[in-house]
């Protein structure tokens, strides 16, 4: 923590030291999927699986603030490795959703399997109402959030 700042600027030292351990493992847990893999195609790449339902390319590029040719380009990478297929839209024969491959999605839920794993041991002095808390404070926070334009 920091000595004499406001609590939010405490909030902010914390959740920056939150991200910089977060991208390290983001890194590492892309490279497990493949060795070329970078981290903002890794993002992308878990939005599409968390998604399920697949995903059109201009809505990752809305959440992620990016341009469309962006997402495009970190697509057709995931493309060509082979984890991320184009569906047709069932509602709107135009368009294309993209989801998660089979490969993928059985890729993804080996590291998140393990990802559990080592939670469980960060986690492991937690009471499980800490770890129930702790749980809520973070969805809550990540929902104000999603709904907060960041200035």
């Amino acid at each position: 923590m920091t000595e004499g700042k406001a609590s939010g600027f405490d909030v902010d030292y914390e959740l920056t030291r939150l991200l910089r351990r977060s991208r390290a493992r983001g890194l590492k847990l892309a490279a497990e999927l493949d060795e070329s893999l970078d981290l903002t195609s890794y993002l992308l790449l878990m939005a599409i699986y968390d998604n399920g339902d697949g995903l059109h390319g201009s809505d990752l590029a809305e959440s992620f603030g990016v341009h469309k040719s962006t997402i495009s380009r970190s697509i057709s990478t995931l493309q060509k490795l082979g984890l991320v297929e184009r569906v047709a839209d069932p509602h709107d024969g135009r368009a294309q959703l993209l989801t998660a491959s089979l490969d993928a999605a059985r890729r993804i839920d080996e590291s998140r399997e393990r990802g559990h794993g080592w939670l469980a041991e960060v986690l492991t002095e937690w009471s499980t109402s800490e770890r129930t808390a702790f749980a809520n404070g973070l969805a809550r926070f990540n929902t104000a959030a999603e709904q907060k334009p960041i200035n």
